[in-house]
């Protein structure tokens, strides 16, 4: 499997803990994390989190970021520190199916 399908296999495998955590957090409006291979899932806050990218990635999230809020959709980074690679994605955030 190519590294682009094993993005999006892993997207899919996480989307409902995506859809979770980013509820619990979304008046914070996070970047989501997804750590491979241990697979673990962080909220981080935008600006933090931009700090701890490299110019380059740093311009890329700036606008990942704005164009995902207007859209009601969560940025998504997958970072495998196997492979040294962090790719990322806007991911719509889904209406809680969750009753009272």
């Amino acid at each position: 499997m190519g590294d682009h399908d094993e993005f999006f296999a892993v997207l899919d495998e996480s989307m409902d803990a995506l859809q979770m955590v980013y509820r619990e957090f979304q008046d914070k409006k996070p970047v989501m994390e997804i750590r491979l291979p241990e697979q673990r899932l962080y909220a981080c806050p935008y600006k933090e989190y931009l700090k701890t990218l490299t110019p380059r990635d740093q311009r890329m999230l700036r606008q990942l970021y704005r164009a995902a809020l207007k859209k009601n959709c969560m940025v998504v980074f997958v970072k495998d520190d196997e492979r040294r690679t962090l790719n990322s994605t806007a991911v719509p955030i889904s209406e809680s199916t969750e009753t009272a």
